[in-house]
């Protein structure tokens, strides 16, 4: 009897053993397969998000690179547009280039290059005729950016941004190229040297197939099909596919990659990370954990369930805690006591996977606010006059624009000062253009100085030309406001000896309008202040001159 209950007891232990590892191995193979399909999908969610905010941050990038070429291009000087020393001059007092490209020339349309920051002896030595970037910048009357391509004026690995400038006729009469070098470090590499993990790396291609960023430079400027890049994934994306999928890349190993596209530009950005180096912890994990419940269980004998039962229930918590997380969108740790053994091993790195994870979206986060705060600050500039600190143009005509609508529609009056400096020219001949952007600097300040109400703009309307918007003002509060200007700027006292007071002066016209919809524009009371002006400059400057004198000089013609 006790040998057939030993016999019994013995076979139950081994059915129970043998259930348990049985059911231990199942167990522990499905939950780790559920896990590493979910962490798949996570992976791939994650590398396809770091790709789309790496593509917004390049594209704003590129758009930061256009608005500083477009700022640069807005503020040559008229007198220097063709002539190549001054221009010269102009470009290396611009060192904040080195920031943001490897050189900037300026070539007009037929592809004459008339100065170069980096090397003034290509001037005159090298043209840009017949190039693509120049024929479709000059075609499109708008920049544009070039295929990746071997520069022949520096021999380097370049990307080029175009940016026209337009004559009085609305035809391209320069042409800004800025180059952007690809082996040495720039704005692309800043986002593509991170590392996904040990093997995972960034890349970026054109359409055409040609690599313009690569961890290893020397595939710059190569087809993918001699980078040994061509393969399945890297087709589907030339043929529009955005987002992640697995795949074997060209040395047959199994690989997660994803693709992102730029608004910018015809590149695309892909990610590579090899499933080995992916899913390694999980791998890991589940061989432990067989082993350790495959031991366990047969050193466990009658302890079999118990010790079944204990050793799952932390895997049963992580799965559910998953399927939370995956309902909640949430990042939070599993929770309790990390136990050391496998399970622990893989309760930790879970927590730390998660952990991982916040530390990404944090960063990803702060990147996102430092390129918002870089945007507003671009934007403010693009509104801003660099030399004078006043509004620029743009921000003038919106004003204006959006004034006048205003007062047509409360019945208030409308009113507009143009200011001109006295022989400014002559002054730039006589004490040079530093000392000209001095005095328009100073100009800039005493007009501010002048009591000028919040809701009133001041605006650099264009090279000496500055413009006062007053909402709500007449044309008798206008003149006490320009002549106050007036007498602040001739208190300057600022020597001026080609000038007939031996001092500068500034000319002043004033318009005023209560508009009428369907009757005024904005244009007029502006053309009116501009034409006033010209009057008083007619009547011996410094002095002003307002609509009400304008249409008295007509009448007396």
């Amino acid at each position: 009897m006790s040998r057939l209950n030993l016999k019994l007891k013995t076979r139950l232990a081994l059915a129970i053993v043998a259930a348990v590892v049985i059911t231990a191995i199942v167990v522990t193979a499905i939950s780790l397969f559920v896990i590493r399909r979910d962490m798949r999908d996570e992976l791939g969610e994650q590398q396809f998000t770091a790709l789309k905010l790496t593509a917004a941050a390049l594209d704003a990038g590129f758009e930061d690179r256009r608005i500083s070429l477009r700022l640069l291009g807005e503020g040559i000087p008229d007198a220097a547009r063709h002539h190549p020393e001054q221009m010269q001059r102009y470009l290396e007092q611009h060192l904040s280039l080195n920031a943001q490209f490897f050189n900037v020339s300026v070539v007009e349309a037929n592809g004459a290059m008339i100065a170069n920051y980096a090397d003034a002896g290509q001037v005159n030595r090298f043209s840009m005729a017949g190039r693509d970037y120049l024929v479709d910048t000059v075609k499109a009357k708008k920049g544009v950016i070039s295929r990746p391509l071997k520069s022949k004026m520096s021999n380097r690995s370049v990307v080029l941004m175009t940016e026209p400038l337009l004559n009085a006729h609305g035809e391209v009469d320069l042409v800004l190229v800025a180059s952007i070098d690809l082996k040495e470090h720039n704005f692309l590499g800043q986002f593509t040297d991170v590392r996904l993990g040990k093997s995972g790396f960034m890349y970026i291609f054109t359409t055409d197939g040609i690599v313009v960023e690569h961890p290893d430079k020397e595939l710059i400027l190569n087809h993918m099909d001699v980078a040994g890049g061509q393969g399945i994934a890297n087709e589907q994306a030339l043929k529009g596919f955005e987002g992640s999928m697995d795949s074997v890349d060209q040395a047959g190993e199994p690989a997660l990659t994803s693709y992102k596209r730029m608004s910018s530009t015809n590149w695309i950005i892909g990610a590579h990370y090899l499933s080995s180096d992916a899913y390694a912890p999980i791998a890991e994990m589940q061989e432990r954990a067989i082993l350790a419940a495959t031991v366990l269980t047969v050193l466990a004998g009658i302890l079999a369930w118990w010790f079944v039962n204990r050793l799952f229930l932390p895997l049963q918590r992580l799965l559910a805690h998953i399927q939370r997380i995956r309902q909640d969108k949430s990042l939070a740790q599993l929770p309790g006591e990390v136990r050391q053994d496998e399970l622990g091993d893989l309760h930790g790195a879970f927590n730390a996977l998660m952990q991982e994870r916040k530390n990404i979206e944090a960063e990803l986060d702060e990147a996102r606010v430092n390129l918002e705060e870089m945007n507003k600050t671009l934007s403010r500039l693009a509104l801003e006059d660099a030399l004078t600190g006043l509004a620029n143009r743009r921000q003038f005509e919106r004003g204006l624009q959006e004034e006048f609508n205003r007062a047509a529609r409360t019945g208030l009056s409308l009113a507009v000062i143009m200011i001109d400096v006295d022989y400014f020219k002559q002054y730039n001949d006589l004490y040079g253009h530093m000392a000209g952007d001095k005095v328009l600097r100073r100009l800039g300040s005493a007009i501010r100085d002048t009591n000028v109400r919040p809701e009133d703009l001041l605006a650099r309307y264009g090279g000496e030309e500055i413009a006062v918007l007053l909402p709500g003002a007449k044309l008798e509060g206008a003149m006490m406001v320009a002549e106050r200007i007036r007498k602040s700027v001739q208190g300057l006292g600022i020597e001026h000896t080609a000038s007939a007071t031996g001092y500068l002066t500034i000319s002043i016209g004033v318009s005023a309008v209560a508009p009428q919809r369907q009757v005024d524009n904005p244009e007029d009371v502006l053309r009116e202040a501009d034409e006033a002006l010209y009057l008083a400059k007619a009547a011996g400057r410094d002095c002003i001159r307002t609509v009400d004198d304008l249409k008295q000089s007509r009448g007396a013609a």
